[in-house]
C-alpha cells in the first residue's frame, strides 16, 4: 500500500495504515451489494471514507464522536463506544469530558484521513458527532428536526412534512439543510449561534413538532411510546439533548446495500431516493455536486425569531 496524504498533510505510511485497518478483507456488509454482487469489506469502507473525506471531515472537526461498532459486520451484534478503546494508536486525538454522572470519558475526535481509516478498522459503521463542539460542549451550534417515519409510513411520507418544516424555518429567517437518515427518515439541520442551552433548543423543536401535529394529526406524532407511533412520522425532538447524537453526514448505515446518510439540496426533496445513495454511489455524487451541507458550517443564527413565531414563552431560554 502506498502512502497517502491526510487533510493536515500527514503521510499515511503502510505501517500506519496496517495499524489503523486490521483485517482489511473482513466483510462489513456481507450480503451482495450493488452491481458487482460482492460483499463490502473494511477496505471498501476505508476507501469510501477517504474518497468523501473533503466533505465529511469539516462536519466532524472538534466534535466528540460516539461510535456504533459492528465487529462481525452489519446484521451482527453491535455496541456503542464512547471511550477511546484500549490499544488505540497514540495519534488518535481525544476530548475528555465529564457529564452529569461525573465520569470522565475520552471521546474520539476525527480531524484527518487516517482517523477515518481507523474508524473503518474499528468496524464503526456508524459514527455520531455531538451537536456541540469541544469549545462549548454544553451549547449546541446545531438545531435538528428529526423526521422518523414509523412503518407502514415511509420516506415518501416525510417529504411534505420536511417542506412544512422548511417553511416554518424560512418564516423565522433561518437557513436549513436536509439530509437523509440513511434509512427512511430526514434530518433537517439549522446552524445556530452557540449560546442556547440544549434544553432551550429542544423546546423549540418540540414546538415545531406540535405545529406539524396540529396540521396533520393523523400523520404526525410526538408520542414517546413506540407502540403508539405506527404509520405516522415521529418528530424526535429529544435528539436535541446533550449526549444524544445523530449519524454523521456521509456516514453509512448497517443496512442491506450500505445506504449512506446523504445531504441533499431542498431542490432535490421531491426527487430524493435515499436507497440510491450508497457506499458505492455517494463518492461520485460528491465529486459531481460538492457538499450541499457545506453552509451548515457557516452558522451564527439567532433563535429568538423562531421562538416568537412559534409562540414559545420568553422563558424558553
Amino acid at each position: 500500500m502506498r502512502g497517502t496524504r491526510g487533510e493536515r498533510g500527514l503521510t499515511i505510511t503502510p505501517r500506519a495504515a496496517r495499524q489503523a485497518l486490521p483485517h482489511p478483507d473482513k466483510p462489513l456488509w456481507p450480503e451482495p451489494a450493488g452491481a458487482s454482487g460482492t460483499p463490502l469489506t473494511k477496505r471498501d469502507f476505508a476507501a469510501y471514507l477517504v474518497a468523501v473525506a473533503p466533505a465529511v471531515l469539516p462536519h466532524l472537526r472538534n466534535r466528540p464522536l460516539v461510535l456504533t461498532r459492528y465487529p462481525h459486520g452489519a446484521g451482527g451484534p453491535w455496541f456503542y463506544q464512547k471511550n477511546l478503546p484500549e490499544g488505540a494508536p497514540a495519534w488518535i486525538e481525544t476530548f475528555t469530558y465529564s457529564g452529569a454522572a461525573g465520569r470522565a470519558i475520552r471521546y474520539v475526535l476525527c480531524h484527518d484521513e487516517r482517523t477515518l481509516i481507523w474508524l473503518a478498522g474499528q468496524a464503526a459503521i456508524e459514527f455520531h458527532p455531538w451537536l456541540s463542539t469541544t469549545a462549548a460542549p454544553e451549547l449546541p451550534d446545531r438545531l435538528v428536526v428529526d423526521l422518523d417515519p414509523m412503518p407502514p409510513a415511509t420516506f415518501t411520507d416525510t417529504r411534505p412534512l420536511a417542506a412544512a418544516v422548511r417553511e416554518i424555518l424560512d418564516r423565522a429567517r433561518l437557513r436549513s439543510y436536509p439530509k437523509t437518515s440513511g434509512a427512511t427518515g430526514i434530518h433537517i439541520f439549522v446552524p445556530i449561534a452557540p449560546r442556547y442551552s440544549y434544553r432551550a433548543v429542544q423546546s423549540l423543536v418540540r414546538a415545531i413538532g406540535a405545529a406539524l401535529h396540529r396540521a396533520w394529526p393523523e400523520r404526525v406524532t410526538l408520542e414517546r411510546a413506540v407502540s403508539r407511533r405506527a404509520g405516522r412520522v415521529y418528530v424526535d425532538y429529544l435528539q436535541n439533548a446533550q449526549g444524544k447524537t445523530l449519524v454523521a453526514p456521509y456516514a453509512p448505515r448497517p443496512l442491506p446495500g450500505a445506504p449512506v446518510s446523504t445531504p441533499f439540496g431542498w431542490d432535490e426533496l421531491c426527487s430524493a431516493r435515499p436507497g440510491a445513495w450508497t457506499l458505492r454511489t455517494v463518492p461520485a455524487r460528491v465529486r459531481a455536486r460538492g457538499d450541499p451541507f457545506s453552509d451548515v458550517l457557516d452558522g451564527d443564527q439567532d433563535l429568538e425569531p423562531l421562538a416568537e413565531l412559534l409562540g414559545v414563552q420568553r422563558s424558553w431560554r
